[in-house]
């Protein structure tokens, strides 16, 4: 069974990890960026003050192809350079405008995941987000979680 989880988890992964799919969500969320900008838009979002290297480690791209979108970002309004308390350290937070943009974006994927799990119950999907919860706590580290 622990395969088959793993195969479960890579196809989700799989899905989220798509250009396509990160095109459709912006172009519902009437966001004029780029599909490379959206995990970055994301992740700044949830770790305001976040630093380019560890940016770079989460979304699984190089340091440099991160810090050349990020210079993009902060040129166009999306982003705003943190005021460096290490010089060494470059962090970055959202823009009011990139922050107008992650609300746009939440109410994008909230409606294109409630049109996936349309056929759901309220009882699956309070099952599924436990079971979800779990899952986070248990891959980061952080398991409380005793049966």
């Amino acid at each position: 069974m622990d395969n088959e989880i793993f195969e479960a988890l890579f196809e989700i992964v799989t899905f989220f990890n798509q250009p396509q799919q990160d095109r459709q969500l912006l172009q519902q969320a009437n966001i004029p960026l780029e599909p490379a900008a959206l995990p970055i838009i994301v992740r700044v979002g949830h770790q305001p003050e976040i630093s380019i290297g560890e940016l770079a480690n989460q979304i699984g791209r190089n340091h440099s192809s991160i810090s050349r979108q990020v210079d993009k970002l902060v040129t166009a309004g999306w982003l705003v350079e943190v005021e460096r308390r290490d010089q060494r350290i470059r962090q970055v937070a959202l823009s009011p405008q990139g922050q107008r943009a992650l609300l746009q974006i939440k109410v994008a994927r909230e409606a294109a995941l409630r049109d996936k799990l349309k056929d759901y119950t309220n009882a699956d999907r309070v099952a599924l987000l436990q079971v979800l919860q779990q899952l986070a706590t248990t891959l980061t580290g952080l398991n409380t979680y005793h049966e």
